[in-house]
């Protein structure tokens, strides 16, 4: 058995033999050959003192455009107040804080327009009008009209 050959083995060998001659041409192809130029000069190494551009130095240029980005950064943070708040204390009291001007400006839009709370001297009186608010002021002129006219009455 040991003589004797597989049928139909000779034509699959030589197919991957066939195969294999046909890889191992593309590789070699890829393959670099040495040349007898000589070798590329190294750039020089980046140093600190380099000459980036306009005669400028390395360093010149990291240190123009960290103070550029540091000037940004602080005008944002002045623009929008972003503080962080750094104890649970401020953190509470900055609630507090705007819970409290939040109801100031709620309190102020109930109060009505400065010409209706007070009297401006040499001006004509107006007509009260049926919608308009009463205030303090108006009802307290308005019983004190009510006693004189009374007091004129008894006398």
């Amino acid at each position: 058995m040991a003589g004797r050959r597989r049928r139909g083995a000779g034509p699959l060998w030589a197919m991957g033999g066939a195969a294999l001659g046909f890889c191992l041409s593309g590789v070699a192809g890829q393959l670099v050959e040495p040349s007898t130029a000589p070798p590329k000069p190294k750039p020089p190494p980046l140093t600190k003192e380099t000459v980036v551009f306009w005669d400028m130095r390395l360093w010149h240029v990291v240190g123009i455009f960290s103070l550029f980005v540091l000037c940004i950064i602080i005008t944002l943070c002045c623009v929008f107040n972003c503080r962080v708040p750094r104890t649970r204390k401020e953190i509470e009291a900055r609630y507090l804080q705007r819970k409290a001007a939040k109801m100031y400006t709620d309190k102020l839009e109930t109060v009505p327009p400065l010409n209706e709370l007070t009297e401006i001297p040499g001006e004509e009186k107006k007509k009260k009008k049926k919608d308009s608010v009463d205030t303090v002021a108006i009802k307290v002129e308005e019983d004190e009209k009510k006693e004189a006219k009374k007091k004129k009455g008894e006398k």
